[in-house]
């Protein structure tokens, strides 16, 4: 129990640590852009080597292409919802026609809908003893830093304080810390086809995430060099999961 609290603290703790970096130091957005590509290879690794794997071992075909597809598309639903109120608008995706300029509260959702699935997964890699946990909890970390360094500034904008920034951010670390632990606790007893369906949701809503945001935001900030960062950070993750 001791691993699942300290890795659902680095979780939640990323979020944070995202904005005190944020708020001390002026960030380029390439180092930015190349984070999240790095996270996004690891993300896919521990997705297609770790969660899926799992998921066709616990429910079988079935239960992966129910899971899958309703993740992707529970995903893809809500954030388009976000976009449409101004809660990516701090990513500059320019796939989507904005309502508003900048929406504090939609931002927190974003967050939300993005750390969920992940917290959910990595809970449930949590228990097994195959290593993908500290794959999980790497790639997260690795995505949720630039995700809140990258609102720092619209939040400011919005006349946020800094400590209201700091409150805003509190909560959603909680709430991926708070799902993290009870995806470990309460999903163990469930039986093998729910569990599958409940990993291949996860990894469906992730990987829509990594397509819809995380991977067109880095390319669009970091051009050509993303491709290659992606590519090392799946073979890094791929070598760490088979020592």
């Amino acid at each position: 129990m001791t691993k699942v609290l300290i890795f659902a603290f680095l979780a939640g703790f990323s979020l944070i640590l995202g904005v005190i970096i944020g708020t001390s130091f002026k960030i380029s957005q390439k180092v930015i852009a190349a984070v999240m590509a790095f996270g996004s290879g690891v993300l896919i690794c521990a997705l297609t080597f770790g969660l899926m794997e799992e998921a066709f071992k616990h429910g079988g075909f079935d239960a992966v292409a129910i899971g899958f597809l309703i993740g992707g598309i529970v995903f893809i639903g809500g954030d388009f919802l976000i976009h449409r109120f101004g809660g990516r608008n701090y990513k500059k995706i320019k796939h989507y026609r904005i309502v508003k300029e900048t929406n504090g509260k939609a931002i927190v959702l974003g967050a939300v809908l993005d750390g969920i699935p992940e917290s959910i997964a990595l809970g449930i890699s949590l228990l097994s003893k195959n290593g993908i946990g500290l794959l999980m909890v790497t790639a997260i970390f690795l995505s949720n830093l630039p995700e809140s360094i990258s609102s720092i500034d619209d939040l400011k904008i919005e006349g946020l304080s800094k400590k209201r920034i700091y409150l805003t951010w509190s909560v959603v670390s909680a709430s991926v810390i708070v799902a993290t632990i009870l995806s470990f606790l309460f999903l163990e007893n469930l039986n093998l086809n729910t569990i599958g369906i409940i990993e291949s949701f996860a990894s469906g809503a992730i990987l829509a995430m990594l397509a819809d945001s995380m991977i067109p935001e880095a390319y669009e900030e970091g051009g050509y060099l993303i491709g290659s960062l992606t590519i090392l950070g799946f073979l890094t993750a791929f070598i760490l999961s088979k020592l």
